[in-house]
């Protein structure tokens, strides 16, 4: 069943996934001090503007998280780029231009590995950073 809940629960695990930018290490360090168990989930695409990928679980470690993880999402990204483009899915022209607009594969990819993740750690609240 799906709640959208209206204060932090405290002392229970949060799952939260985390870029490492500002916003996601802010919101984590609140929810530390708010009295959450926040677990840090970060997806690896494979951006090329991301130099470090191990780097980013030991930041949200820094920043409070109990636990975090880097879940290797490229071959499920790869997956369903390859079904799109078969489909002719997400086929944009722009300045003259055709292209796959993959952003809304990456963010469905994302969010269902992040969540099969957290469920594997035991964690029932999610917080999409």
């Amino acid at each position: 069943m799906t709640t959208i809940l209206k204060h932090l629960p405290v002392g229970q695990r949060i799952g939260i996934a985390f870029s490492g930018g500002l916003d996601t290490s802010a919101a984590l360090l609140w929810m530390r001090q708010k009295g959450a168990v926040p677990y840090a989930y970060t997806a690896n695409l494979g951006q090329p503007d991301e130099e470090d990928y191990d780097a980013i679980p030991r930041r949200a470690m820094e920043y409070g998280a109990e636990n975090a993880r880097l879940i290797d999402c490229r071959k499920q990204l790869v997956a369903e780029g390859i079904a799109a483009i078969q489909c002719g899915a997400f086929h944009n022209t722009t300045g003259g231009l055709t292209y796959f607009n993959t952003t809304p594969l990456g963010r469905a990819v994302t969010g269902t590995m992040l969540v099969a993740a957290m469920k594997e750690d035991g964690v029932n609240i999610w917080g999409d950073g």
